[in-house]
């Protein structure tokens, strides 16, 4: 694969100015490490979303888009639910010379959540005919804000954690996306079945935490051995608790 200078100075740049900030976590050789395996489900009746109006470019987009914000297999598995170990500070090396990819594609950030650790590059990649943006905030704080011309990528060092909001400010006010930054590399989203796995998980007592952006959060105590297989189910609540929790708390 082919690297561009845009590329790897944004690698450099991230890798020079999160030495401070990822300083918290500290990477170990994790000897007979535990894979946490789940499924994430909901509990109780949701209502079908119906499918988001388009009011731009509808001659290429189409009249609507599916709505991603519910995503639910047969059985109330839950798609597009991060899932994180909250407590972790010491466990396997992280890999911050892979990218993050966040596609623009037929009116629609691709994928709808998504998960990074801090320190890594975020590659925003527009697949369509015409100029989207993407304006990343973390509560009512703008992270970065950036223009991306059609068939052009731009490269967007990680340099916070928490959870982040963008959206795309070219009138295409139906185009969302999250974006999890953790400070280790016990991260992940569920797939279309509501499945989660992390690998390598030093043995030890852990808080998993699950959060969707409609359901709120919870938390479920994991202990695991060394070289244990460990299969959770999580269930969230079809109703969203008073005060939803945000991921980065």
């Amino acid at each position: 694969m082919r690297i561009s200078i845009f590329q790897l100075l944004a690698v450099v740049v991230s890798l020079v100015c999160t030495g401070h900030v990822a300083a918290e976590y500290r990477e170990i050789a994790v000897n007979n490490g535990a894979i946490i395996n789940g499924v994430v489900r909901v509990v109780g009746e949701l209502p079908v979303l119906p499918a988001q109006p388009v009011f731009k470019q509808m001659e290429f987009c189409g009249k609507e888009i599916a709505d991603e914000r519910l995503v639910i297999g047969p059985n109330g598995e839950m798609a597009n639910a991060i899932v994180y170990l909250a407590d972790i500070k010491v466990g396997k090396p992280l890999r911050l010379d892979r990218l993050v990819l966040l596609d623009n594609r037929k009116c629609g950030f691709v994928p709808h959540v998504l998960t990074a650790t801090l320190g890594q590059t975020l590659e925003i990649h527009n697949d369509d005919p015409f100029l989207h943006d993407a304006h990343a905030l973390v509560g009512s704080r703008t992270l970065f804000n950036v223009a991306i011309l059609k068939g052009r990528t731009v490269y967007q060092p990680l340099l916070d954690a928490g959870l982040i909001y963008i959206n795309c400010n070219v009138r295409h006010t139906w185009m969302h996306a999250y974006l999890y930054v953790a400070e280790h590399p016990y991260h992940t989203v569920t797939d279309a079945q509501g499945r989660f796995s992390m690998e390598n998980v030093p043995p030890g007592v852990w808080t998993l935490r699950v959060w969707h952006e409609l359901l709120g959060s919870v938390d479920q105590a994991v202990r695991i051995a060394p070289g244990e297989t460990s299969n959770q189910q999580i269930r969230l609540q079809a109703s969203p608790a008073e005060e939803k929790e945000s991921a980065g708390r």
